[in-house]
């Protein structure tokens, strides 16, 4: 990938965050345009999803372990992990410096500026965890995304976990001018040029991130009824593994992905 073109992505994507942050609320850092209550329970099912991979892993409130937070965003995780995890050792990573001032002496936690693609920790530390939500499928070049798990993976402890979320659609889909939705065939390829691969996979929404069913009747009761209980439908319907209607969205596939190194 020729440097211009680095420079060129970085310089949109730090405009997009800096540009999006004003009050740094979930509605900024979450699904534009769904409002402040339904970005509540998006993000509370990357919560949910996010607790069931770190038990997977082991890793509880008992013992000490470190985690880095590539795209930290407006702090939401830093507070999860101080509130649930507090033994462990949390550093965050953000592209917006905005978002950096605004959460230093306000979070509790370490925090850097830089980019996922090309961050280096100053102590050259590895991590138990290296997560990142909703970020890679905002790079838009494929070869900067591709080095942004190049280098996430390369923060890892040798038995660590890479947490991304991802839509694995049958192929690459680019819905709107600053989403770019990779397919299974490009991951598996990228994943394995770096010898990674996927371990567990956990699907996040059923029709949450579309607001509710398409169906504009059924929606209007749902709408009426509230944030909270289109997200118990959702969870339901998840859990008893639901077919999704083909006129759902991309979104609605997000899953979190557990990626390991092959030795591991």
């Amino acid at each position: 990938m020729r440097r211009d073109a680095v420079t060129n992505e970085g310089a949109r994507l730090r405009e997009f965050w800096d540009e999006r942050y004003r009050e740094f609320t979930l509605s900024e850092s979450g699904w534009l345009g769904a409002g402040e209550a339904l970005n509540e329970r998006l993000y509370a099912c990357k919560r949910q999803a996010l607790r069931h991979a770190l038990r997977r892993r082991g890793l509880d409130r008992r013992n000490g372990w470190s985690v880095l937070d590539a795209g930290c965003g407006q702090g939401y995780f830093a507070s999860f992990y101080h509130d649930r995890f507090p033994s462990a050792g949390y550093v965050g990573v953000d592209l917006s410096e905005r978002a950096v001032d605004h959460l230093r002496g306000r979070v509790p936690g370490e925090f850097h500026v830089g980019d996922v693609s090309e961050w280096n920790d100053p102590q050259g530390r590895r991590f138990d965890v290296v997560q990142c939500f909703d970020v890679l499928h905002l790079i838009l070049d494929d070869g900067r995304m591709a080095q942004a798990v190049k280098n996430l993976s390369a923060h890892l402890t040798a038995d660590g976990a890479l947490l991304v979320t991802a839509a694995l659609p049958d192929a690459t889909v680019q819905p709107s001018h600053y989403l770019r939705y990779r397919g299974r065939a490009f991951w598996n390829d990228l994943l394995s040029s770096l010898r990674l691969r996927i371990r567990h996979e956990r699907p996040m929404y059923y029709w949450l991130p579309t607001g509710g069913p398409r169906n504009r009747y059924a929606r209007f009761l749902l709408v009426r009824a509230g944030a909270r209980t289109l997200y118990a439908l959702d969870r339901t319907a998840l859990a008893l593994g639901f077919p999704r209607p083909r006129s759902f969205g991309v979104d609605c596939h997000v899953r979190l992905l557990t990626i390991q190194r092959m030795s591991a």
